[in-house]
């Protein structure tokens, strides 16, 4: 009594948690050929010639690739790498290919800009402000001017390579800061760089991405525990040329002509190296080094593979592998359940479990479901029942030969199993192979059925064989029939 007892408890458990749980199926994220989209497979080789594809700069590049597909307002873009050189790119709800491709493809550029010759210039400004100002407010200002330049110069004093202060304010972030012209320090209308656009405010293309070295930049901690990027520039004689000319103006730091930052250059940096301060969070930084590094690789990306799937072809693709693996399954647990009776109906239960268990994975995983994805989780039913199959089947043989139910049962079980896990074994190993040496559509393949099986072996060799024991050790069925053997057979033998 109390062996049935577990066996309904369990039942019950398990069939009442795959009931709770089957609403989260629809968050199973689908590939683009079942939800239809666009893919993309580049290869990426350096703009420089004589330099080298690197695993940082194949990463590096690939985020460029999934912050221009976010830019696009695509949801959820996939991007991998493969190989050394190679980038694969999934878009789901893509209309305009051809604008994907011309985005996408573009390297990353880098530049820093100065005001220096711009419509809203430093000298214009203050000319400007001499003009029209009287001389009182003039000394005024230029006294309120002097106590901040001293400020910001014994702060620039204490750091080395200081290059800025994080800049806040217009246009979008960025505070135009007042250049120093002898003793006197003359300010700069923020209210005229604010109405114009970042690209007019600074015009003047002082270095590009080309100028810093790869991954040149990293976060460092000051004195006080805040977080600074470090650059590093290949011509530090450039580099000092430059911040010579810019001490106390800005230079902005732009990426595809987006505005990142406006650090303002506090003295001549002349060994290759700066740092860009300010009120970043540790977050702020790491991004703004990552923007950094990302536009200072020399990469050029040549597609040379491509696929779109309409969104109807993929709805229809999946309610036809749906349709064909529900009727498969059915088919089979009819087959089985006919054939192996009592053994075959728990048999079924297992392969439900074993179905609920892998796409919880795929779930839990965020994995991502696709036509060949489907194919091997269909093959992984078959290969379950193949496991109980080779199981009854021995079972079968042992109560043939005379033996009691509960003696066939442990006879049959110690034989097989050896038989069914070294045959999975074999699979995991081709299937291994396939992942390592295959790309796309095979790799996902291989994955799904590595996953099958792992799941196959404890839902249909220990699961069902634990649900059998209790129900034999429990006396339940100890009838030959009950496995699907006749007496006549059992005593002509």
């Amino acid at each position: 009594m109390k062996r049935l007892i577990s066996f309904v408890v369990v039942i019950l458990v398990v069939a009442g948690v795959i009931g709770t749980t089957t609403p989260l199926f629809k968050d199973i994220r689908l590939g683009l050929d079942l939800k239809g989209g666009f893919e993309i497979l580049y290869q990426a080789t350096p703009t420089t010639q004589g330099e080298a594809v690197t695993r940082e700069s194949l990463i590096q590049t690939a985020k460029s690739l999934e912050q221009r597909a976010n830019a696009l307002g695509t949801s959820e873009p996939e991007i991998t790498t493969e190989g050394t050189d190679r980038i694969r790119l999934r878009i789901a709800g893509v209309t305009d290919e051809a604008t994907v491709r011309q985005t996408m493809k573009e390297p990353a550029e880098l530049t820093f800009r100065s005001m220096s010759g711009c419509p809203v210039d430093s000298s214009e400004s203050s000319s400007k402000d001499q003009t029209s100002s009287t001389e009182k407010s003039t000394d005024t200002s230029a006294n309120k001017n002097t106590k901040s330049s001293a400020a910001a110069e014994t702060k620039s004093g204490s750091e080395e390579n200081a290059v800025s202060a994080q800049t806040v304010g217009s246009p979008e972030g960025v505070q135009v800061t007042p250049t120093t012209t002898g003793e006197e320090t003359i300010p700069v209308d923020p209210t005229a760089a604010a109405n114009e656009d970042p690209l007019k405010v600074y015009c003047k293309v002082e270095m590009t991405g080309n100028d810093f070295k790869e991954n040149g930049a990293s976060v460092v901690y000051n004195q006080l525990n805040q977080p600074e990027i470090t650059i590093q520039v290949k011509d530090a004689n450039k580099f000092a040329e430059i911040t010579k000319r810019l001490i106390g103006q800005p230079l902005a730091i732009f990426l595809n002509d987006d505005l990142l930052s406006a650090p303002t250059v506090r003295a001549q940096l002349t060994d290759g190296t700066a740092s860009i301060s300010g009120n970043y969070t540790v977050q702020e930084a790491q991004q703004l080094k990552d923007q950094i590094n990302l536009g200072a690789l020399p990469l050029k990306l040549t597609e040379i593979y491509s696929q779109s799937v309409g969104a109807s072809l993929g709805q229809q693709s999946l309610h036809d592998t749906l349709r064909a693996g529900v009727i498969a399954s059915i088919i089979i647990l009819l087959f089985m359940v006919f054939v192996y009776r009592v053994p075959g109906l728990i048999s079924a239960f297992c392969i439900i479990v074993y179905i609920w268990l892998t796409l919880m994975i795929f779930i839990a995983g965020d994995f991502t479901l696709t036509l060949p994805g489907i194919a091997a989780f269909i093959l992984g039913v078959g290969m379950a029942v193949d496991a109980n199959i080779i199981t009854f089947e021995r079972i079968k043989d042992e109560i043939r030969t005379g033996k009691s139910i509960s003696s066939a049962f442990k006879a049959g079980s110690r034989s097989s199993f050896g038989t069914v896990m070294d045959a999975n074994l074999t699979t995991i190993i081709a299937a291994a192979v396939m992942f390592g040496l295959g790309t796309g559509a095979v790799r996902g393949f291989a994955l799904v059925l590595i996953f099958n099986i792992l799941v196959s072996i404890a839902s249909n060799l220990f699961f069902s064989r634990y649900l059998l024991s209790l129900l034999i050790k429990g006396k339940l069925i100890d009838k030959p029939e009950y496995f699907g053997v006749k007496e006549s057979e059992r005593s002509a033998l």
